[in-house]
């Protein structure tokens, strides 16, 4: 876990100094240092991601090219293609070919970055994407160098904390002839379902953040969480403690230094590494590797989102993210039966008042957030290209409001407040 954090920080501090310094971006904030970890796992990792890099920006220049999208759309457009397009070449790989690739709940988390990767590169002017895939190559091949490295340096020393590279699947690492450790993980939540999930909070989460303004604590972070806490009871208090602490100290140094963006990201991602690294070195292999080394960057992307959100927002936003974890949990519930270790393996009726509780406080908080939305008429009258007159803005007069009498009602929306700007983030 050591040798996979530091790949990790390194890997995010390169890109958010390249990027707030040099304008690059490298593919995403940590699309390269996790790419490099897969590729430990399993050396037909980049090949996969290339082909949903690909498929995705085909799709991404369509959208550009033939369709009014734009904006927060055209990510979510990157991103779906990108996920589709990887699993099935994965699919394909392992069906097709003697290679084995077992997409098991850690390797769920991959699928979003070859969108995000094809997004980064679409924003970049023509003139500079040469020049970023080159500085991918190159940070890619450094990266797995220093895992190399490390692996070689800390074969056969006692180390405190659980393995991530160094396990019996690590197809890189066998090949390197080192030693694994620990055993293999079973894998518990069905491939399916995990994906089923995913794209639920997918579409859950973009019409929260559309309707509402709201961010939640992850475009995937909710659903993955709730699949690791299958395996492991105490995942979803690790979290909250470590996206708590990680979020005060965003907001300190945000304070102190008037970073943002890229750079203020990539401390989140290092401070919920350095998180997790920490609790690996008193729990040793108690807790599996993959699970912690997963949950600090979920606590490292949280935190960033919650930062994000406004402070009188913020209360609403984690009450819908941990209503989303209840939401997911009881689906798995359904369909996966939960070992000794997991959550609601005991103490059903404690989890289930606990359960509960935050399903209503999420539904007051959704019933605040919808009266909150201005009425049509209320809409009309602030918006300026009202035609006003002396009993002020109407419906009927308003060219931003559709209603029943107009006579394109394809356009029509049934929120209060059509879509506009508010995505265009």
């Amino acid at each position: 876990m050591i040798v996979a954090s530091f790949i990790m920080i390194v890997g995010i501090a390169t890109v958010a100094v390249l990027s707030h310094r040099e304008g690059y971006r490298l593919g995403g904030v940590m699309t390269l240092p996790l790419l490099v970890i897969y590729t430990f796992r399993e050396p037909l990792s980049p090949l996969i991601f290339v082909v949903g890099t690909t498929v995705a920006w085909g799709a991404l220049w369509a959208t550009r090219e033939y369709t009014l999208n734009h904006g927060r759309r055209v990510f979510l457009i990157a991103v779906l293609t990108g996920a589709f397009a990887t699993i099935l070449a994965a699919y394909i790989i392992s069906v097709h070919t003697p290679v084995y690739l077992p997409f098991a709940d850690a390797e769920a988390v991959a699928s979003i970055f070859p969108g995000v990767a094809a997004y980064n590169l679409m924003r970049l002017d023509a003139d500079d994407r040469a020049a970023d895939v080159g500085l991918m190559v190159a940070l890619f091949v450094g990266l797995m160098l220093l895992g190399v490295g490390g692996l070689f340096y800390f074969e056969g020393r006692p180390i405190p904390t659980p393995p991530v590279l160094a396990l019996p699947t690590s197809d890189f690492v066998t090949c390197l002839g080192i030693e694994p450790r620990c055993e293999a993980i079973t894998q518990i939540t069905p491939h399916w379902l995990a994906v089923a999930l995913l794209a639920v909070d997918v579409a859950i989460y973009e019409g929260v953040r559309k309707r509402y303004d709201l961010r939640l604590a992850g475009i995937i972070v909710i659903p993955l969480l709730a699949v690791f806490s299958v395996r492991l009871e105490h995942t979803a208090a690790l979290f909250a403690i470590g996206a708590t602490v990680v979020f005060l100290l965003l907001s300190s140094i945000h304070w102190l230094s008037l970073l943002y963006g890229r750079v203020l990201l990539g401390l989140s991602l290092t401070f919920g590494s350095l998180y997790v690294l920490l609790i690996g070195s008193f729990t040793g292999t108690a807790i599996s590797g993959l699970t912690l080394f997963f949950l600090g960057l979920f606590v490292g992307v949280a935190a960033y989102n919650l930062h994000r959100v406004s402070p009188s927002n913020r209360t609403a936003s984690i009450r819908l993210s941990a209503s989303l974890f209840v939401f997911f949990y009881a689906v798995l519930l359904v369909f996966v039966q939960i070992p000794p270790t997991g959550l609601f393996y005991e103490n059903h009726l404690v989890y289930a008042l606990v359960g509960l509780l935050v399903l209503s406080l999420a539904g007051r908080d959704l019933y605040r957030l919808e009266q909150s939305h201005p009425s049509l008429a209320a809409f009309a009258r602030a918006s300026v290209f009202a035609n006003v007159d002396v009993d002020g803005a109407d419906v009927e007069t308003s060219p931003l409001v559709y209603t029943d009498g107009d006579s394109s009602p394809s356009d029509q929306t049934n929120d209060s407040t059509p879509t506009h700007t508010r995505e265009e983030e």
